[in-house]
């Protein structure tokens, strides 16, 4: 259920950016392609490891992408409802990036921090590092775009 929140709402993200810009929706696409990459590859080991039946594990590993799809689609519809209401648009804007930075930040940081114990200070600083890094070529992709 989780994987397809977050897969709910990046994909309402990257519909409402595309209506905000071409170059926006391409460049929240390409970022959230390389999440969902490995989000994807981390649930199916879990759903692997969970169930032994090999059609339950395409069908429930198959929901986050329709969830993405579909969001996307009424992201896109609804930015395209709202281009005349400038303060609803961007009101959905923001509360889409706001949930995704909570997600990513408050549940999944977080998560990893507290399996990553073992791991010495200098590894917990080159993740955080990387964390960083990825925004800063998050921003400088829809830079060198527009």
């Amino acid at each position: 259920m989780a994987v397809s929140i977050d897969a709910c709402v990046d994909g309402l993200l990257i519909g409402l950016a595309y209506s905000a810009s071409t170059t926006a929706g391409l460049s929240m696409s390409i970022a959230t392609t390389i999440e969902m990459f490995f989000l994807g590859l981390s649930f199916s080991a879990h759903l692997g490891s969970t169930t032994s039946s090999q059609i339950k594990h395409v069908v429930i590993a198959a929901i986050p992408p329709f969830c993405l799809f579909g969001a996307g689609m009424a992201g896109r519809a609804l930015g395209s409802l709202l281009q005349d209401n400038q303060g609803l648009f961007i009101g959905f804007i923001a509360f889409a990036m706001v949930a995704l930075m909570y997600l990513v930040t408050q549940e999944l940081l977080m998560e990893s921090a507290e399996k990553t114990e073992v791991l010495s200070e200098r590894v917990k600083q080159l993740i955080s590092a990387t964390f960083f890094l990825g925004m800063l070529g998050g921003i400088s992709m829809d830079k060198l775009l527009a």
